[in-house]
């Protein structure tokens, strides 16, 4: 015996459940809340990066970083900053400069761009990302992070992005002297 067909019937002239009416209450009002909530996260939101962006072109950028690591001291471990201000630039398949040192619980305004392609900028302490930072550094803008490192230590900057067949070994380090708060 075939098993015959469901009776034509139009299911969209049929009375909802009270079952159904509840569900789809509760989904539009999550979908509603939701909505609502995005633009409110972007603006109060803690989690935004508090960052300024300039347009820059990536060579003029470059030049400004190479210009700076001149000013720079040349320290055990890398290059000091001559103020607060921290300029990198990211390239296939490393970081300008490459080493930094900073000092502990002083506030840094850290610059980046990339003079190619689209690079990654996440800190990492021992294996663990630090700092709450993963950032996405593009050419033709110029970021700037306001970072302050509280704990001495080493830390490494990894390129978060694909950035071609070297990016496994595109690593920087920020060395942070000095005592703990």
């Amino acid at each position: 015996m075939p098993i015959a067909p469901p009776p034509q019937r139009n299911w969209w002239d049929l009375p909802i459940g009270i079952h159904e009416k509840v569900w789809l209450s509760l989904v539009v009002l999550v979908g509603l809340s939701l909505f609502i909530m995005m633009p409110v996260w972007h603006v109060v939101g803690r989690q935004n990066s508090p960052t300024t962006t300039y347009r820059v072109s990536p060579d003029s950028y470059y030049e400004k970083v190479n210009a700076w690591t001149q000013t720079a001291a040349r320290v055990e471990g890398g290059i000091k900053p001559p103020g607060r201000d921290v300029y990198l630039a990211a390239l296939r398949f490393a970081w300008v400069p490459n080493s930094i040192v900073l000092e502990a619980s002083v506030p840094y305004r850290i610059h980046l761009s990339s003079k190619d392609v689209n690079h990654g900028f996440s800190i990492h302490r021992d294996g663990e990302p630090a700092q709450k930072a993963n950032f996405q550094v593009v050419p033709g803008y110029e970021y700037v992070l306001p970072m302050e490192f509280d704990d001495p230590g080493v830390y490494y900057i990894v390129c978060q992005e694909y950035c071609g067949i070297g990016h496994q070994a595109m690593l920087g380090k920020i060395v942070v002297e000095g005592a703990t708060r």
